[in-house]
């Protein structure tokens, strides 16, 4: 009878191994996060290069630095992509998440056109770099919520403070606003980039790969 019994819970606790998830295969990251990372490695490229349109001497080296520390990020992120170790499916497929994004990438276009028309009105031209920073800094806090991702939306966060900052560098005559928001925004992007692509994995099971 004990035999019985202990055949009984051997057989038990088979099927309740059996019924365990299986195992992770691999290790994904998150397809939209590896996306909005690769833009903003292409950002840093430029921003990097904006920040050298009158940067003090000593920066250039930096600059170049940033340039080609961005162009590596862009690489092995679009590797991810290539060699399909990201997660499936992309919150764009949603119709009221494509149209909060277009309608927000809409009002960042019109305000750094307009404020830049303004700004060369009034003969202050040399802040286009920290305006434009600052409304690309602003867009990205209404679509780190719109993708659900907060280091996006605190990246924004930081960018616009940069912007902020190169203006009254600008305003005391320190550095040029263009080479302060440039080099800050170039370190602030490749810094969300690489920051994906240290921490964006996640266990990954049958199936998710794709």
């Amino acid at each position: 009878m004990q035999e019985v019994v202990g055949i009984s819970e051997y057989r038990s606790n088979q099927l309740s191994d059996n019924s365990v998830p299986v195992a992770p295969i691999a290790a994904l990251w998150d397809r939209g996060e590896v996306i909005g990372a690769a833009v903003l490695a292409v950002a840093g490229i430029a921003w990097f290069g904006w920040a050298q349109q009158d940067p003090p001497a000593p920066w250039v080296p930096y600059l170049v630095a940033g340039s080609v520390i961005s162009a590596l990020l862009l690489v092995a992120l679009v590797m991810l992509l290539v060699r399909r170790l990201t997660t499936t499916g992309s919150p764009m497929a949603d119709p009221r998440v494509r149209r909060r994004y277009w309608l927000t990438v809409a009002v960042e276009v019109v305000l750094i056109v307009v404020g830049n028309l303004l700004l060369a009105t009034v003969g202050h031209q040399a802040y286009d770099a920290a305006w434009t920073l600052f409304v690309v800094g602003v867009h990205f806090i209404p679509l780190g919520r719109v993708f659900h991702a907060r280091g996006l939306a605190l990246t924004g966060v930081v960018a616009a403070l940069v912007a902020v900052a190169a203006a009254c560098l600008g305003l005391a005559g320190a550095v040029s606003p263009s080479a302060a928001a440039g080099a800050g925004a170039g370190v602030v992007f490749i810094g969300y980039a690489g920051w994906v692509l240290g921490r964006g994995r996640r266990p990954a099971r049958t199936g998710d790969a794709r």
